[in-house]
C-alpha cells in the first residue's frame, strides 16, 4: 500500500493523473465495521474504473489539535491504524498532517485545492455523518454540490447496524470501557487489542508458577479492571493467554498494568513486541489475603480461560490482530 505524507505547506503530488482516485475522507479510529463498508464501495468503483481505492485522513486527530480536552481516548493508535486500512485492502492513504492552517481550510478550499488539483480525486465515498472544512462547516449536501459542479462523483453511504444500533468509534468505545468484549469484537469486526513492549515486572508471578509478561503500551482506551481469556500474538503466531488489567491490589502496586500469563510458553519476551487480543472479561479484579488464594484463583481462571479460548477457535476468522 502507497502511503503519502501529506503537508499543506510542501504538498506531494502522487502523480495520479492517469489513473481514476476513489477517495473516503476520515479519522477511521478503531477501521470498525461501519469504515470497512465505506472501504468496499471505494474499492469496488475503483475496480470498475481501474482507479486507485484512497483513503484520506489525518494525523494527529483534529480533536487532539483543537480541542484536546474533548478528544477521546483513541481505540487504535496511528501506526496500527494503517496497518489496518492496508489489511483491509486499500491501495494507498494520505495522511495529513492537521496544523492549525490545515484547520482554516474552507469547504471549497479544501475539496478544490486538495482533492480536485493535488490528487485528482474523480469520486469520494463518506459516511452519513460526514462533515469537513473550517469549524466542520462543510455539509454532505455541500460536498455534493461541489461534486455536480466539477464532475466528481459523490456518494453517501448509511450507517452499518447491529443489534439495532448504527456502529461507531463512539458506540465502541462505550462498549470496551464497560469490559463488553464480544459485542466490541462484533462491532470493530475484530478483537479489540493492546499491542506494546514486554518489560520487565516485579516477577512475582515466576515466583508462584505463572510468569507474565508486563506490557507496556502506547493505546490510549482500556478495558475495565479486570481478568480477561485473551489470545497473545507473538512473532505471527497466536498463543492462549489469561490478561490481568489492574493495579494488583495484592501487592499494593500502585500504577495501572497489562500482565499476561501465555499458556504452554517459555520463551523469554522482554524487549519483544506483542499484541494482546481480548476475548471475554472473566471477573473483577481482587485483592487476595494470600498468595495461596491468589494462586488458586489464578488456576481457576486458566481453567475457565481455556474453556473460553477452545471454543473460540472452533470457529475461526480471518480478522487482523494487533
Amino acid at each position: 500500500m502507497e502511503i503519502i505524507q501529506f503537508d499543506l505547506g510542501q504538498p506531494e503530488r502522487p502523480g495520479w493523473n492517469d489513473t481514476f482516485p476513489v477517495v473516503t475522507i476520515g479519522n477511521f479510529d478503531g477501521v470498525h465495521v461501519g469504515h470497512q463498508e465505506i472501504f468496499d464501495r471505494v474499492k469496488k468503483k475503483a475496480h470498475q474504473e481501474g482507479g486507485k481505492a484512497v483513503v484520506f485522513t489525518f494525523k494527529p486527530h483534529p480533536l487532539k489539535l483543537l480541542r484536546p480536552v474533548k478528544c477521546p481516548p483513541l481505540i487504535t493508535p496511528y501506526a496500527k491504524r494503517i496497518r489496518l486500512i492496508e489489511h483491509f485492502g486499500m491501495d494507498a492513504v494520505i495522511v495529513a498532517r492537521f496544523t492549525h492552517d490545515f484547520a482554516t481550510l474552507t469547504p471549497d478550499a479544501f475539496f478544490m485545492d486538495i482533492l480536485r488539483d493535488i490528487f485528482n480525486v474523480r469520486a469520494i465515498f463518506i459516511g452519513y455523518d460526514f462533515s469537513f472544512g473550517k469549524d466542520r462547516k462543510g455539509s454532505v449536501e455541500r460536498l455534493k454540490k461541489l461534486g455536480e459542479r466539477y464532475d466528481v462523483d459523490v456518494s453517501v453511504v448509511g450507517p452499518v447496524r447491529l443489534h439495532g444500533e448504527p456502529v461507531s468509534s463512539t458506540r465502541i468505545r462505550e462498549l470496551v470501557a464497560k469490559g463488553e468484549m464480544r459485542k466490541a469484537r462484533e462491532f470493530l469486526g475484530r478483537y479489540f487489542f493492546l499491542s506494546g513492549e514486554v518489560i520487565e515486572g516485579h516477577r512475582r508471578g515466576q515466583r508462584f508458577g505463572f510468569p507474565t509478561a508486563n506490557i507496556e503500551t502506547g493505546h490510549e482506551l482500556f478495558p475495565p479492571r479486570g481478568v480477561y481469556a485473551t489470545f497473545l500474538f507473538y512473532q505471527g503466531k497466536r498463543y492462549r493467554a489469561v490478561t490481568n488489567v489492574g493495579v494488583n491490589p495484592t501487592f499494593n502496586n500502585g500504577g495501572l498494568s497489562i500482565e499476561t500469563y501465555v499458556l504452554n510458553f517459555s520463551t523469554p519476551l522482554y524487549g519483544e513486541e506483542v499484541s494482546v487480543s481480548f476475548v471475554q472479561r472473566m471477573r473483577d479484579e481482587i485483592c487476595f489475603p494470600s498468595v495461596r488464594a491468589l494462586t488458586k484463583q489464578i488456576e481457576a481462571d486458566v481453567k475457565f480461560a481455556v474453556d473460553i479460548l477452545e471454543e473460540e477457535e472452533k470457529n475461526p476468522q480471518n480478522t487482523p490482530e494487533g
